[in-house]
């Protein structure tokens, strides 16, 4: 029999000893994250799905009888405080989150309202369902020059009024809940003449248009290393500056008019 160097058989019963959460033999941990935790890959989640939401993907599961209860049935299969639930009990799917087409007593496991729902989550009569577009970006403009002014927040939209002719200046940022890098700021301006213009880039120079009913839009698309976007929409209406006719009856100055020279203020 031959022997072995002493030194390598204490290093190989120290690895032994260290377990396969070291990897050792390319034996590597099971993911620990499960339904609807937060995650950052597919890796992370014991069911192999990071959905868009950065929440782990709910798993499957079947209901002892031969339909699940119309408010879900605790099994073995889905966390404490979460039931098996049919396909048609589930309100409002996320395409990432039930895929398939399971049948009346094959389901996914969803969290209770009662038990409390999980963060992201909300309320949606007995079950909780995941907030989708919590992790999108957050949009930021910043605009000065004849207004100034701050809109933030996705689908955020606001109307400010300026004089005919002014030009203004936007600046766009953007932040990411899950801190996911920002990969693209997207402009899109469109006046009521309808020229279109799109423009990349954190800021852009704007003209609005002159004739005192006319406006210019503009929309920041914000979009994320997981093609996540966000969006808002100020919108720049022109108003007759001092000095200058008034519109019909008195309409269309920035401030006020003058009836009786029918003149802006």
């Amino acid at each position: 029999m031959t022997s072995r160097p002493l030194h390598l058989l204490i290093g190989l019963a120290a690895a032994l000893s260290l377990g396969p959460a070291c990897g050792i033999f390319g034996i590597e941990d099971e993911p620990d994250i499960t339904d609807g935790d937060l995650c950052s890959s597919d890796d992370d989640c014991i069911t192999g799905v990071c959905t868009t939401a950065s929440l782990c993907s709910h798993s499957a599961c079947t209901c002892p009888g031969d339909a699940c209860a119309p408010g879900g049935d605790e099994v073995d299969a889905c966390r404490e405080g979460w039931v098996c639930v049919d396909k048609d009990s589930i309100l409002d799917p996320v395409v990432d989150f039930f895929g398939g087409d399971p049948s009346e007593r094959h389901g996914y496991c969803m969290p209770r309202c009662d038990a409390g729902c999980p963060e992201h989550y909300v309320c949606n009569g007995e079950l909780c369902s995941p907030d989708e577009y919590w992790a999108y970006p957050i949009p930021t403009v910043v605009w000065t020059g004849a207004v100034a002014g701050e809109l933030s927040g996705r689908n955020g939209d606001t109307t400010v009024e300026v004089e005919e002719g002014a030009t203004i200046t936007l600046e766009g940022f953007a932040e990411s809940p899950t801190q996911t890098e920002i990969t693209e700021l997207r402009w899109t301006t469109v006046s009521q003449a309808g020229d279109y213009l799109d423009h990349e880039g954190s800021s852009i120079e704007i003209t609005v248009p002159s004739g005192g009913t006319g406006y210019r839009r503009v929309e920041l698309t914000a979009v994320d290393a997981r093609s996540r976007s966000g969006m808002l929409t100020v919108v720049f209406s022109a108003c007759f500056g001092a000095g200058t006719s008034c519109g019909y009856q008195g309409s269309g100055c920035c401030t006020s008019c003058d009836d009786a020279t029918s003149t802006c203020l």
